[in-house]
């Protein structure tokens, strides 16, 4: 009997030049060559959201996972399935709990041995501290940029006079 499995795809952003498309590609040829049966495809696109309510095709992922309707999870990934390590780790106790498997193509791990749980685990640490930094690089560049005297967002569309006005 095949093995029943579901794939997982997100990018995050709306830009119409990033799409699920080239995960989905990959994610089919390898269900093919593992002989997996795909049962169904979920995508999102969705910039920001990091909770399950913010990421539809996410949450039903979730909901069809404790239906049992496929045995594995597969995305390409560990970083598609979750931004912090608190909802990642969430999601593979839930899927454990279901005895649903969770592969990660890229990285690859595979939570059906308990190597590929601590690595899996291991790599979502790695990838919300590698986002933290990224953050503090971020902030840490427009401190300076203010500091040195730059304003930061768009030139003001109003004249001094239309300022006059408002402030009459």
């Amino acid at each position: 009997m095949t093995t029943k499995v579901a794939i997982y795809t997100r990018v995050s952003t709306s830009d119409k030049n990033q799409t699920t498309e080239n995960q989905l590609r990959e994610l089919n040829s390898y269900c093919d060559r593992m002989g997996y049966e795909v049962v169904k495809v979920y995508e999102d696109e969705v910039s920001g959201a990091k909770s399950r309510e913010k990421r539809p095709a996410y949450n039903a992922l979730c909901k069809d996972a404790f239906r049992k309707n496929f045995e594995l999870i597969i995305g390409w990934d560990v970083s598609r399935f979750s931004r912090s390590m608190k909802e990642f780790v969430s999601f593979l106790s839930d899927m454990d709990e279901k005895g649903i498997g969770v592969i990660a193509v890229k990285n690859g791990l595979d939570t059906s041995s308990s190597s590929g749980r601590m690595m899996m685990k291991l790599i979502g640490v790695l990838e919300e501290w590698n986002r933290e930094i990224l953050i503090e690089r971020t902030n840490a560049g427009l401190a300076r940029t203010v500091a040195n005297g730059t304003k930061l967002g768009r030139k003001s569309v109003l004249t001094p006079s239309i300022k006059r006005k408002i402030l009459d």
